[in-house]
């Protein structure tokens, strides 16, 4: 693994970069950083010094800084990968894998059975595993780091430190370049752990490309981000990623309209030529049969939850027999349509 000295990093930039030649207050600096950061003490202060350097100091500081700060960053980096990798191989993979299996074992089990246990299933039985799921098929930098231990938790923390300080430069010195830099590590962090997820790919492609028709048929943000959030949880669990229908989305909508201007809340609507899911979807110019109905919240999380403690709402959330899916949201009502 990977590591990198932070008194190296100060002593090159003061020996090499700014002393005996460079300003006093910029040398002043950057001994009081070195410092700091081997006694592990803050620095907030030093950074609001910054802004009292002349913008000569502050450029050289930072064009000194970066020549080393890319490796310090490359090198907490390629440690985190080479963690994230260790975790996704050998031992650990087949355990994770046994967990997988028993998981989404756990998670069908209770998808088929009879309404009434099934009730209660759903939080002691089916949540649980749905987010053991997500921790080892979506895992995240924080389980990358909490797996790894101590020592690359130390490397992270000196690298956003000196990140932060870094940021502080660009801030005072009203660079061009955004300040940025702690916010770039992190979504290092990010894109690498994206790397391994062993979520099914071709239902990732469906996701990515649902994300362009719903742009193109300039479908609400709200009802997009409804529809990937069904599919993320259908694709832990193992089943195909659905399809976005956006007349399925517009027959979605307009039942909630409905609901919503109307005054009822039913699968059954006194709306003429509205009367039933599949007469809806029809009308849209599409086809659909399975239908899911929320009233309390305009945000897409409340519908996806409500339904998926709901057994029969559940049961058409997670129907391997489906293909295409709509989501349509007027004011707190949402409906939710699916086809084959």
């Amino acid at each position: 693994m990977l590591r990198f000295s932070v008194a190296l990093f100060c002593t090159f930039l003061l020996l090499s970069a700014l002393a005996p030649a460079g300003p006093k207050a910029t040398d002043e600096v950057l001994s009081a950083l070195q410092t700091r950061l081997e006694n592990g003490t803050d620095f907030d202060d030093l950074i609001e010094l910054l802004s009292e350097l002349e913008p000569v100091e502050l450029a050289k500081l930072q064009a000194e800084y970066d020549k080393v700060w890319p490796q310090m960053r490359d090198a907490y980096l390629a440690a985190f990968k080479e963690a994230a990798k260790e975790q996704n191989s050998g031992p650990l993979r087949q355990a994770n894998q046994k967990i997988l299996r028993q998981m989404r074992e756990h998670f069908h089990t209770v998808r088929g059975m009879a309404e009434g246990p099934m009730k209660s299933a759903l939080k002691v039985k089916s949540r649980p595993a749905l987010d053991q799921l997500r921790e080892i098929l979506l895992p995240s930098a924080e389980r990358i780091l909490r797996i790894a231990g101590d020592s690359l938790k130390a490397q992270r923390h000196q690298a956003l430190r000196l990140g932060t300080f870094r940021d502080g430069i660009l801030r005072a010195a009203i660079a061009i370049e955004p300040p940025e830099t702690v916010k770039n590590i992190k979504g290092g962090e990010m894109r690498i752990a994206e790397e391994f997820s062993d979520l099914d790919h071709s239902g990732l492609r469906i996701m990515d490309k649902n994300r362009k028709v719903a742009g193109s048929a300039m479908i609400p943000e709200t009802e997009r981000l409804g529809v990937e959030e069904l599919n993320l949880m259908r694709l832990l669990v193992g089943l195909n990623a659905l399809v976005i229908d956006p007349k399925l989305c517009d027959a979605a909508r307009g039942h909630s309209e409905d609901m919503a201007k109307k005054g009822f809340f039913s699968h059954t609507s006194p709306v003429p030529g509205k009367a039933s899911p599949s007469d809806r979807a029809r009308l849209a110019g599409t086809t659909g049969g399975g239908e899911n109905i929320y009233m309390g919240s305009a945000q897409p999380k409340a519908a996806n939850k409500g339904w998926f403690y709901s057994p029969g709402h559940h049961k058409n959330m997670f129907s391997p027999g489906y293909g295409r899916v709509g989501m349509g949201n007027y004011g707190r009502h949402w409906t939710q349509m699916f086809g084959r």
